[in-house]
């Protein structure tokens, strides 16, 4: 191949042809060197987008998940004030015997109303300690005791409140055997009497995470027989309480005699009023009557306040009773004695 000479080379360059672009094609070819520029920096951004965004969402999530923790470990620390508050938090649950006569409203706070057409007869509320001292302070408390023969310990008051709709109020309050609350558990008169409050009052149950609470330990040893001075032979109580009369057997009616025995103090309880008999099953620890009047099984005798007494001399007793009593089925049953709500005593029989 031929070597050109420069001057050859010149002439040659000057035969090619050129080319010139307007304004309008330069203009094109910058915008499209601009957009695939943007298109690189946006790749470059998005590549390391999903990573950051994904290290936010992880941190945002271990932050709640301590916040949640922190809250969850404050409200566990947390101690609730109010008894509605340590009720609905707790493991606790109450029941009353329904009745035809009423309806139970529950309510949000854990408490109940009684209702009776349109308005209410009563209730049952969760208190601390404070709020139920808080709740007898305004009362007008015609009686206060301490409860016997329930199944929990607990408080008895007779409330006067003599307003429109409402003579008295009987308030129990009962000690929950597992916490610190006290189930007040009321009924307004003229709807209860003292026997249909005491009657419903003894139906009350508490329950551990679905299991009953037996509350305080019951003495369920059967009396035992004893002579009066004159060698007539009593079940029950030497010096306090005892009953005579035939062997009990189950569905049958019979009299009997019950003797109270004692001083000024115990004088003091057999005038406040009726005579009332309340039988407890110690199998089912169902509350029943026990007691004949007229046909019908009662709760009580009606007797007047400050009665006459009825003693027997020869045999000791300061005041007796005559009754008729039926029981409905053979078993062991505790009878716990009261006069005008007041108790006086208990012995413990067998029923064949």
């Amino acid at each position: 191949m031929t070597r050109l000479t420069d001057e050859e080379i010149i002439l040659e360059l000057k035969n090619f042809k050129s080319y010139k672009m307007n304004s309008n094609q330069k203009q094109s070819i910058e915008n499209e060197l601009n957009r695939l520029s943007s298109e690189k920096s946006s790749f470059t951004i998005f590549r390391f987008y999903k990573p950051l965004l994904s290290m936010i969402v992880l941190l945002f999530l271990l932050v709640s998940g301590s916040y949640f923790a922190m809250n969850q470990a404050e409200e566990k620390a947390v101690k609730y004030t109010t008894g509605s508050g340590i009720f609905l938090h707790g493991d606790e649950t109450f029941e009353i015997k329904n009745s035809n006569d009423f309806i139970m409203k529950r309510n949000k706070d854990g408490s109940v109303f009684f209702m009776a057409d349109g308005k209410k007869v009563g209730g049952i509320e969760p208190l601390t300690e404070d709020e139920k001292m808080k709740s007898i302070q305004t009362q007008n408390p015609f009686v206060s005791q301490d409860l016997e023969g329930f199944r929990y310990s607990g408080t008895y008051n007779l409330d006067h409140q003599k307003t429109m709709d409402i003579v008295q109020i009987h308030h129990y309050y009962f000690n929950s055997p597992h916490s610190k609350l006290n189930y007040h558990v009321y009924f307004y008169t003229p709807f209860f009497n003292g026997d249909t409050a005491a009657d419903f009052a003894h139906s009350f149950k508490i329950y551990h995470n679905g299991k009953l609470l037996q509350g305080i330990n019951e003495d369920w040893t059967l009396s035992t027989e004893f002579a009066t001075p004159t060698f007539e032979v009593l079940l029950g109580e030497k010096d306090k309480i005892g009953i005579a009369g035939p062997p009990l057997i189950a569905g049958k009616t019979d009299k009997f005699l019950w003797h109270f025995f004692g001083g000024t103090n115990e004088v003091s309880i057999i005038t406040r009023g009726d005579f009332k008999v309340i039988a407890t099953n110690k199998k089912s620890g169902e509350h029943e009557r026990v007691l004949v009047q007229n046909s019908s099984m009662v709760w009580s005798y009606k007797f007047q306040k400050d009665s006459p007494l009825s003693p027997i001399e020869e045999v000791g007793s300061i005041h007796s009773i005559p009754v008729n009593m039926k029981f409905s089925k053979s078993g062991i049953y505790r009878l716990d004695t009261y006069f005008g709500g007041e108790r006086f005593g208990s012995i413990v029989v067998e029923v064949k």
